[in-house]
């Protein structure tokens, strides 16, 4: 016999467990789902429950990856004949990526020609690159990041086109900032960019492809008067195999001259160079000797002579 007291208690208990239910239920149907950056690769958790929550960035469409451009490189305030070999560090175009980096042999004397590789660069890798530009603050129209330049301090820069639009940033090299709390936009993160960026081949090695010898469009060549050769090693002397003098090639900076060449010139002077070396001569039809050196450009690399 259940006397109307329990009944009362009991019909109370069922009340609030339902209650309880309820509002359970409402909190789990009103919560909204984590956002995430592309594949999701490169969130940095600020907790172990939210995998992906530190980021807002939707992904990339298809049209910022067709048209995706980057180029990433250093200068400093000193004459363009110390630059002459500092090459790009990184370079993306047309699904390709270039790599800066050039194993040099170890020997002297060496090549004058040392070419780059280049691997594809999948879909996916360019939009992980695309939402880590968005989500550092890269692409929202900031561009100078610099803090108070040293003298001939080095200044990297980055060039980006995402969507048809075209971004150059500017700012230090990785590690000049030392910010405990890096700000979306600062200096920090463009820093963080960087890095990034000079670490393709590793942080994106799942989205590149097979490496393979890059073949560039256009080669930069600075000829410059030869210095005297270490004994016992005597230089060798190759004719010339461009048409005219060196006196009308390319333009002078200082006592050298520098030219960037393409179609059959390019064809005609390169095959020459990569079976020279260092202390190799080249010798024009008026009987003057040059030393000579060479770097290829990159898409999108404008002249450096």
């Amino acid at each position: 016999m259940v006397t109307g007291s329990y009944k009362m208690r009991l019909l109370l208990l069922i009340a609030s467990l339902a209650l309880i239910t309820s509002g359970c239920v409402g909190a789990q149907a009103t919560h909204s789902p984590l956002p995430t950056i592309g594949p999701c690769r490169d969130c940095v958790s600020p907790s172990p429950l939210s995998s992906c929550s530190c980021v807002a960035t939707a992904t990339p469409s298809s049209s910022s990856v067709d048209g995706f451009y980057l180029r990433i490189w250093q200068s400093q305030a000193i004459l363009p004949q110390y630059t002459f070999g500092t090459l790009p560090g990184a370079t993306i175009s047309g699904g390709q990526f270039i790599d800066g980096m050039i194993a040099i042999p170890m020997i002297y004397p060496g090549p004058i020609y040392s070419g780059l590789s280049s691997q594809t660069i999948s879909s996916a890798g360019i939009a992980t690159i695309i939402a880590f530009a968005q989500d550092q603050g890269m692409l929202d129209g900031r561009t100078d990041f610099t803090q108070v330049p040293m003298p001939g301090s080095v200044t990297a820069h980055i060039s980006l086109v995402v969507d048809g639009t075209s971004y150059e940033l500017s700012g230090p090299l990785p590690g000049a900032t030392h910010e405990s709390i890096v700000v979306t936009g600062s200096t920090g993160a463009f820093e963080g960019f960087l890095t990034r960026l000079q670490t393709i081949s590793t942080w994106l090695a799942s989205d590149l492809g097979p490496s393979v010898p890059y073949n560039p469009a256009r080669v930069a060549f600075e000829l410059a008067p030869p210095s005297d050769a270490p004994a016992p090693m005597l230089p060798t002397s190759v004719a010339w195999p461009l048409s005219g003098t060196f006196a009308d090639f390319g333009v002078a900076t200082g006592s050298d001259r520098c030219a960037v060449l393409s179609g059959v010139d390019l064809a005609t002077l390169l095959p020459v160079v990569e079976n020279a070396n260092q202390l190799t001569l080249f010798t024009d039809s008026s009987g003057v000797s040059m030393s000579l050196s060479a770097r290829p450009l990159v898409p999108g690399e404008p002249n450096i002579c």
